[in-house]
């Protein structure tokens, strides 16, 4: 792998955002990280900074509204199964079954009193129903969740976006430096969504079924999990 300066990084991004408006070189959703590469000269998908040791590039449309999920496990300390006894409620379709679908936003207590809170002195991640701890996550067990999904060190470049005659166009507006997951920050900028449901068609029309307990986070606040958050372009 080449190693290369972030100087020599930025000198990159900054002459690929001043060429403007440029044609896709791949249709659908891939296009915009394989037409980065492209015109980078980058095939690895990797790049080797002296200071910052490998960064994962990755591109981003600046509007995107999509949500992705960093993992699904149920807490320690109780079970999806033992969360559904207690506090779910009859399916319309099938009432001998209970579900829950619940969120919790920004670690916020929710309608029906489920939250999320940071412990700093345990290292943990607390489920709470009404103030009653249900059970938690370690952050080193969220921090290593999240890096497995997303990577420790990203230089992330967004492009503005538009279509032509059937084509999509991108215009690399800006680019991030971002090093080392906070999993303390899970809180405010991702969603956990506890789902539990039932079947309603097909051979398990009426069993249960257990979609987990998830991280869900929307890509645009992806850049703000990091600690180091350089804006480099």
């Amino acid at each position: 792998m080449r190693k290369q300066t972030l100087k020599q990084i930025i000198q990159s991004l900054k002459e690929l955002s001043e060429k403007g408006w440029i044609k896709s070189n791949r249709a659908h959703n891939t296009g915009i990280g394989k037409t980065l590469e492209d015109h980078l000269g980058i095939k690895e998908n990797n790049i080797a900074l002296p200071d910052f040791g490998v960064m994962e590039l990755k591109s981003q449309r600046v509007n995107t509204i999509s949500m992705m999920t960093l993992f699904t496990k149920s807490p320690d300390g109780i079970t999806n199964a033992e969360i559904r006894k207690r506090f779910g409620y009859p399916d319309k379709e099938f009432p001998k079954i209970k579900i829950l679908h619940q969120t919790i936003s920004g670690g916020k207590r929710n309608a029906m009193g489920f939250q999320a809170k940071i412990d700093e002195a345990q290292g943990k991640l607390l489920i709470l129903k009404k103030g009653k701890l249900l059970g938690h996550y370690e952050l080193e067990f969220l921090r290593k969740k999240a890096v497995e999904k997303i990577g420790n060190g990203l230089i992330l470049v967004r492009a503005e976006t538009k279509k032509l005659r059937g084509h999509e166009y991108f215009h690399y507006k800006d680019a991030y430096l971002l090093k080392e997951i906070d999993p303390a920050k899970f809180l405010t900028h991702s969603k956990y969504d506890i789902r539990l449901g039932v079947y309603h068609s097909g051979a398990k029309a009426g069993q249960p079924h257990d979609h987990g307990s998830a991280f869900r986070l929307t890509e645009k606040a992806l850049p703000l999990l990091f600690k180091i958050h350089k804006k480099i372009l």
